[in-house]
C-alpha cells in the first residue's frame, strides 16, 4: 500500500489508475483530482533536506549584508 501525498489515503499500488512518475519515484493517488492538485507547478518540488550549519551560516551572512547594505555589497574602493 502507498499513501496519497495529497490526502493521505491508502492506495493499492497494483492496478492503480492514478500515478505519477517524478524524479525516479512513483507516486500513487486515490483520484484524478488529487493527482492534478499535486501536479501543480508549486507542489512539484522534491522535499529539501535540512540545511547544515555552514548553509545556515551563509544564509545569515547574506541576510545581515542585505540589512546593512541594502542588498548591494560594500565597496572597497
Amino acid at each position: 500500500m502507498a499513501k496519497d501525498p495529497v490526502c493521505g489515503m491508502d492506495v493499492e499500488e497494483k492496478g492503480a489508475a492514478h500515478l505519477l512518475h517524478f524524479e525516479h519515484e512513483t507516486l500513487y493517488f486515490c483520484s484524478k483530482q488529487c493527482k492534478e492538485a499535486y501536479a501543480q507547478p508549486s507542489t512539484m518540488k522534491k522535499a529539501t533536506r535540512k540545511k547544515g550549519f555552514f548553509a545556515r551560516f551563509l544564509e545569515k551572512l547574506a541576510k545581515d549584508n542585505n540589512e546593512t547594505f541594502g542588498g548591494t555589497p560594500p565597496k572597497c574602493h
